[in-house]
């Protein structure tokens, strides 16, 4: 990790115990149309299993993003399917995983000119530091909600 980009996520065990059983209710509800959360929920590519995981949704250039490094993304890769349950409201969706580090960065720098904090997407970013596009796919890779 480089030293001028930290993650600044919670431990796992708060995040998995407190923070998505909090989520994975109030999103779904009217609340929830208030939070910059969601819940995503899709069917794992080699397990068949379905998944509810609750991801911040960010609105950039007319595009919702998830910024994730969680291992969870590639189920993502190429394309697939999913429902994104938010303020009451499910939407069928089609997500897919940005992996090029150019990309990610463009996405990454689009998001902060939009208004969005690193501290929002769990990141601090050193004061002068202008982080390349390498570092920051190092940090997340890029949902694409369409």
């Amino acid at each position: 990790m480089s030293p001028t980009i930290q993650d600044r996520r919670p431990p796992q065990w708060l995040i998995d115990r407190v923070a998505n059983p909090v989520v994975r209710r109030l999103a779904p509800t009217r609340f929830g149309s208030r939070l910059p959360v969601a819940v995503l929920r899709f069917t794992g590519r080699r397990s068949g299993r379905r998944f509810e995981v609750p991801v911040g949704v960010h609105d950039v250039a007319g595009q919702r993003l998830v910024f994730t490094g969680a291992p969870w993304r590639v189920n993502f890769r190429g394309g697939a399917s999913a429902e994104l349950l938010t303020g009451g409201r499910v939407s069928a969706v089609r997500a897919s995983l940005v992996e090029d580090p150019a990309e990610v960065g463009g996405w990454f720098r689009a998001a902060f000119a939009a208004g969005t904090t690193p501290a929002q997407l769990a990141l601090r970013i050193a004061p002068g530091h202008d982080p390349g596009d390498e570092e920051l796919a190092a940090q997340r890779n890029v949902l694409l909600l369409r």
